[in-house]
Order: C-alpha cells, then sequence, then structure tokens
C-alpha cells in the first residue's frame, strides 16, 4: 500500500506510512514532514480527521508542501514515545531526516493554515542550517555500583512510600490535583505494603479503589473504566476505553478484594471482565481488541437510552502486549473466581499471539492481526514471557515455560545495553530514522522483566535468572530517582527481591 488514504473524498490528505521511501521523499523534493500520530480511540483525531485535514486550503497547502506522514500510536508505540507532543492528536514537523523542528497537538483549520504557511516558509529560508544540525545522540549511561545500588534500592523504598504520601489527594483519593489517573503500580505498592502487615497506607488504598470504582472513571451502564479524568474529583472522564488501562484495574480489584477484604472490589472486577467479554474479546480466534472509541454523547446517555443508540466503534486491532496483560488478569481471576472459562480464553487468546506473531530468534511480533509486521519491541517479549509463565503455572504445560524462557533469553541477547545494563524499549536498525536513532530505557517494562525473571529463577531454580533480575534492577536506580510517584514499577519490583 503506498499511502492510507483518511476517508473518500478528494479533499483528504493523502497519508503515507512511516517509513523511509517517505523520508527519501522529503529529500528528494526538499521539503517538511508533517507527521500526525493519532488513535482510533481519540476523539480529538477523529474530530481533527474530519474537519482540519478535510480543509480544501489545508489539503492543497499539505500537498504542496509538506510530505505528510499518519501513525497510529497503538500499533507504533515507539514512535509516539519520541515524537509525541504532550498527547493526541499530535501535530509534529520534521526535517527529512527526521529532526523534531517543532508542532502542537489539535489544530483547527485557522491555525493550521498559519503553521504551515510559517513552517514552509521558515524550512525553505533555514533549509542548509535545519539539515546541518546535528539529531539526538545517544545519551551516555554511567554503570551503576552493585554495592552503592543495593543500599539505594532500600532508600528508595522509603522515599517512595514518603511521596506517595505527598502527592496523596486526602479529599478524592488518587494522587495530585488533575488529572486523575489510575496509577496502577502505585495502588500496587500500597496493597502490598498492606498485605505484608504494614496499615498504614490500608486508607488511602481503600479511597483510591473508591474512586476508581465508584466515580465517574468507571461506566456504571456498559461496565470498564475510562482512560482517565480531568476533574480533580475523578469528574470530567476523558471517554475512551483502553485494554491496557481495564487490565490494571481488573488486577487492582482481584488484589484489592485480596487484600483489603472488600466484596464490592470483587463485585467491580467481575463487572470489567463482563465489560472486556462482552465488547473487547475476540471470541472468534482469541485475543483482546485493543480500545473502543471516545463517543462521549453515547457516554452521557442513561442506560435506556444507550441500548436504543449504536454503540462507540471498537479498534479491533489485537495487539501482543495489551492481549498478554488482560489474559495475565484472566489467569488470575480464573483461579481466583473459580472460573475455567475465563483460563480457557486467556490460553486461547495466547495461543494466538504465539502462534501468529512468534519466529524463533527474532520474538514476538507487536501486531497480532499482522495488518503491518512490527517486530522488536520490547514490552511485547517481555508482557508475554510473563504470561505464558501465568500460563504454566495454571495449566503446567511445559511448553509455556519453555517459550518463556526463550523470549526473555531473547531479551537479554538482543535488548541488553552491555555496557552500563538495563534493557533498550526497541530493537535498533541500521536505517533508523531521527529519533528512532535516541536510547531509550522504560524504567515500567525494565522491572516487570526484573519480575519476569525473579518468576523464571523461583520455577526452575536457576541461579543465572536471579542474578540477572538483581542486576537489573540495579540498572534502574538512578532512573527511579528522577520518576517521583512513576517510580511505582521500580518500588513495587524492589519489594519482591531479597537484597
Amino acid at each position: 500500500m503506498d499511502s492510507v488514504v483518511t476517508g473518500s473524498s478528494s479533499e483528504a490528505v493523502r497519508w503515507l506510512p512511516w517509513g523511509n521511501e517517505a523520508f527519501k521523499r522529503a529529500r528528494i523534493e526538499r521539503l517538511p514532514v508533517l507527521l500526525a500520530i493519532g488513535a482510533a480511540w481519540c476523539q480529538g483525531c477523529a474530530r481533527m480527521l474530519g474537519t482540519t485535514y478535510r480543509d480544501k486550503f489545508v489539503c492543497e497547502l499539505i500537498h504542496e508542501n509538506f510530505i505528510p506522514i499518519w501513525v497510529d500510536t497503538d500499533l507504533r508505540p515507539d514512535i509516539n514515545e519520541r515524537y509525541n507532543l504532550g498527547g493526541w492528536p499530535t501535530t509534529a514537523f520534521l526535517s527529512p531526516a527526521g529532526q523534531l523542528l517543532g508542532g502542537e497537538t489539535f489544530v483547527d483549520v485557522s491555525r493550521m493554515v498559519t503553521l504551515l504557511q510559517e513552517v514552509s516558509l521558515t524550512f525553505q529560508r533555514k533549509y542548509r542550517e535545519i539539515e546541518t544540525v546535528s539529531l539526538i545522540s545517544k545519551p551516555s549511561c554511567e554503570a551503576v555500583h552493585e554495592f552503592s545500588a543495593a543500599k539505594e534500592i532500600q532508600a528508595l523504598i522509603g522515599w517512595y512510600e514518603s511521596c506517595l504520601i505527598e502527592h496523596y489527594d486526602q479529599v478524592h483519593g488518587g494522587f495530585d490535583a488533575s488529572p486523575k489517573r489510575v496509577h496502577p503500580a502505585a495502588v500496587q505498592f500500597m496493597l502490598t505494603r498492606v498485605s505484608s502487615g504494614d496499615s498504614s497506607l490500608r486508607q488511602m488504598a481503600l479511597k483510591t479503589l473508591d474512586a476508581i470504582g465508584w466515580g465517574e472513571l468507571f461506566d456504571d451502564v456498559s461496565g470498564g473504566v475510562f482512560r482517565y479524568c480531568a476533574g480533580e474529583a475523578w469528574t470530567d472522564p476523558q471517554y475512551e476505553k483502553l485494554l491496557s488501562v481495564n487490565a490494571s484495574v481488573l488486577d487492582l480489584f482481584l488484589e484489592g478484594w485480596l487484600v483489603l477484604g472488600e466484596d464490592r472490589y470483587r463485585d467491580r472486577a467481575q463487572d470489567v471482565i463482563r465489560y472486556v467479554s462482552a465488547t473487547l474479546s475476540d471470541h472468534v480466534e482469541g485475543g483482546f481488541f485493543s480500545s473502543q472509541y471516545a463517543n462521549e454523547d453515547y457516554y452521557r446517555l442513561e442506560a435506556d437510552f444507550r441500548e436504543k443508540s449504536d454503540v462507540p466503534f471498537v479498534d479491533q486491532a489485537v495487539y501482543a502486549d495489551g492481549t498478554a496483560e488482560m489474559s495475565a488478569a484472566y489467569v488470575r481471576a480464573a483461579e481466583i473466581f473459580n472460573d475455567p472459562s475465563l483460563l480457557q480464553f486467556a490460553v486461547a487468546s495466547m495461543e494466538r499471539v504465539v502462534g501468529t506473531s512468534y519466529e524463533r530468534g527474532r520474538g514476538i511480533a507487536h501486531d497480532v492481526n499482522q495488518g503491518q509486521v512490527i517486530r522488536g519491541l520490547l514490552r511485547d517479549q517481555v508482557l508475554v514471557s510473563g504470561t505464558l509463565i501465568h500460563l504454566y503455572e495454571a495449566t503446567d504445560r511445559e511448553v509455556y515455560l519453555d517459550l518463556a524462557q526463550e523470549l526473555i533469553r531473547y531479551v537479554l541477547r538482543v535488548f541488553l545495553d552491555q555496557d552500563s545494563g538495563g534493557l533498550f524499549d526497541r530493537v535498533s536498525h541500521q536505517n533508523d530514522i531521527g529519533l528512532m536513532r535516541e536510547v531509550m530505557k522504560p524504567l515500567e517494562i525494565n522491572c516487570a522483566a526484573v519480575r519476569v525473571l525473579v518468576s523464571l529463577g523461583e520455577i526452575t531454580s536457576n541461579a543465572e535468572f536471579h542474578e540477572r533480575a538483581t542486576a537489573l534492577l540495579f540498572s534502574q536506580v538512578q532512573i527511579a530517582k528522577k520518576q517521583g510517584i512513576g517510580a511505582g514499577s521500580f518500588a513495587v519490583t524492589a519489594l519482591t527481591l531479597d537484597i
């Protein structure tokens, strides 16, 4: 496919996919790139596609003066991580070499006309200067010494608990003023502390889980949770429903029920499962759909009126990471609720992921539907490996354990920074463009890899896995110290290691 055309009208932008061909055209024609990053669930993206990118004058300016590229954030999270300008839609302007020149998020027709004219004029005037500016270089990473890191890890756990208390919203639950998000690792940390006998965070955990389950974040009619709330009191929800958010919330409600002993969390977990089963599950082939569109008019309707209205669009893309997350939550729910049907669906889902996207020596592909083969993303490998471990523990099928070990060894072989430790978020390639050459070691998924290694070490009694886990956690110390409340994944993981 040479291009992606949004809509059938001639007055629509003729988008190109991200790739060397588009940037080659930009170099040959000496034109800047207009990079639009959006999502199927994003109402602002749909509005911009239906208005700004259908305006006749805007389309003419783009086609005459730019190379337009559309990127789906769910299909290419690695591109989004590097070029997103603070939200969706992102409207970014790049040089032919992929250098970020500037941009905004949502842009209406009037503002877009001004932007296109200014960027085009400036680019042509300063073309030589722009092309000689060096792109971002790989940052140097200092090695972390184990002895100092071991002490710091213990100190960081205490620091993180203080950080949670400082950011906790005593009036409404959750953290900080607004927007209000789930922060699954932070809630998990509180529950882990309570389960170990520390009751000091119990009320914080209760109030936060209640806010998530009984505020406007939760859809009382159809079930499931929205992405976040813009209001401080868990009001003004942003109505898109993402698979990953619902997987995290399902897991938190299950843990909340077990740790806090409150039956209402069990009931809310079942509500999430009912929503996911009805709306985000592929009952034909297995797997979970990635999202449901944020139709605010629909979600503001009462139950009786919703039944007579069209259900918001569901993006039926099946991605390896999201399906692994929800499958892991299903495996846990199957055990807690003694419901073998949940385990069966998790098995079918992961069998589909592995069967359609796994290649020996190349790991798991991101897009299970195979619309585009995107390989080499760390998140896919780690989350699939972790879920395979859960399936092994639930079914005692050695094949799941074998593949989990193979995937994590692939990760250590291909993604590990041999000089200073830590796992890169993607496999780099010689022909990477612009900021795709940037080195990134995301804290959350590095910590998830630590937990996978710990589990493998316990199951196989292989000391190598534990040694790898400890070294990997040590490599994240300096990163975690800069994350604030976002260091929850590190704090939770540190509690699982005996250091």
